[in-house]
């Protein structure tokens, strides 16, 4: 299972700073979600400003609003999901 998020905090318009359970910890750039469909709302309230962890793990704003923390993990660690299980698998192993 990919490590699920610790801790989220805004440091920019549209950038997160998460950190994992396993260690790693880094910047997610959102900006290209801005303005789109639901991360609309990210503009009120300056809403963006205040993510947090949900209680299904993922990186929420709200209710409706949300980014997958898997998604986020991969991106961040800058590997696909097929590196990532090759990768477990051979720690399995071992």
């Amino acid at each position: 299972m990919i490590p699920g998020p610790i801790a989220v905090e805004a440091t920019n318009k549209y950038v997160l700073h998460v950190r994992f359970s396993d260690g790693l910890s880094g910047m997610l750039d959102l900006s290209a979600l801005a303005g789109k469909g639901i991360f609309k709302v990210w503009d009120e309230n300056d809403l963006f400003l205040r993510p947090y962890i949900s209680e299904t793990g993922s990186i929420s704003w709200n209710e409706d609003v949300d980014i997958d923390a898997a998604n986020a993990y991969l991106k961040i660690s800058g590997i696909t999901f097929d590196e990532w299980r090759k990768r477990s698998s051979y720690y399995a192993a071992n």
